[in-house]
């Protein structure tokens, strides 16, 4: 699905599959990076099928709370993140909101038959639960799914893959 370049500030995608899978990454590089995660956090899981030519990715305990009535992430990483200059999906202020934001989006999308028009694809799936095991501070827990996320390989200058369009732009 083609988006308008720049609605998130840091990044230059221009589809809403590759800025999902780009937010992915870059929340990857922030677990990976321990100068930022000092406490050695491990919230997600990316992987690559090069021969099937698609991504997994699991991000799982995310602390989410509500304010004023839309669901916001606790960010697990602080770095600096610009926020969004767009509508919903591209508004959020940090990049572990704007990526469930993102996935919730295009779970959404993966339903309708105008955008959709192959039911089969869907890739996104999220969830929302109570914080059993948190201080009450974070009511709740967010987990974000793609599952079989297509993507492209170019072995032209090494490895590189990007994800693959799959939604129709409305």
């Amino acid at each position: 699905m083609n988006i308008t370049p720049g609605v998130y500030p840091d990044f230059s995608e221009t589809t809403l599959e590759a800025l999902t899978l780009a937010m992915g990454r870059r929340l990857l590089q922030r677990q990976k990076n321990l100068t930022i995660n000092f406490t050695g956090k491990d919230v997600m899981d990316l992987t690559l099928n090069e021969e099937d030519s698609v991504v997994n990715l699991d991000i799982d305990e995310l602390e989410t709370y509500i304010e004023g009535g839309a669901i916001k992430v606790q960010e697990p990483f602080v770095d600096a993140f610009e926020p969004g200059i767009g509508s919903y999906p591209f508004n959020q202020t940090n990049l572990a909101s704007a990526l469930l934001h993102l996935v919730v989006h295009q779970h959404i999308a993966e339903f309708s038959f105008e955008l959709n028009p192959e039911p089969a694809k869907q890739h996104c799936d999220f969830s929302i639960r109570p914080n059993v095991r948190g201080n009450g501070t974070y009511p709740l827990i967010c987990t974000i799914t793609l599952t079989d996320y297509p993507v492209i390989i170019d072995y032209t200058n090494g490895m590189t893959s990007t994800a693959q369009p799959y939604l129709l732009t409305p």
